[in-house]
């Protein structure tokens, strides 16, 4: 078992880690948002100019328009970010569990001393 001083340096560690976390959190959610904005803007116009230009039918054009080589590279780059906030909610989560965990170690190191 841990020293309590061990625990409360390991609680430290997590509490840092967490705030980095979610300042990482913050930028791939702006990215994200970012990605899926030019995602969305590619495939509209896509849509639009298969309608107009193509004369596709309406019911085609969105399949067709994801399928655009454009349009599917951006579709991809949101998904990547979309991974990528996944991932650090994810981490986030361990992060929290893992200071909770500590918590429950302090308590009882400070229960069994005091």
């Amino acid at each position: 078992m841990d020293s309590g001083q061990d625990l409360i340096n390991a609680m430290r560690e997590q509490r840092k880690l967490l705030i980095e976390c979610v300042h990482v959190m913050k930028s791939t959610g702006r990215k994200l948002a970012e990605a899926e904005n030019k995602y969305r803007k590619a495939l509209r116009k896509e849509i639009l100019r298969l309608r107009i230009e193509d004369e596709v039918a309406w019911t085609a054009c969105d399949t067709l328009a994801r399928g655009e080589d454009e349009v599917a590279k951006l579709r991809l780059e949101r998904d990547i970010r979309q991974s990528d906030y996944d991932v650090i909610i994810e981490k986030i989560h361990s992060v929290k569990l893992e200071i909770r965990l500590l918590e429950g170690e302090i308590k009882q190191e400070w229960g069994a001393s005091g």
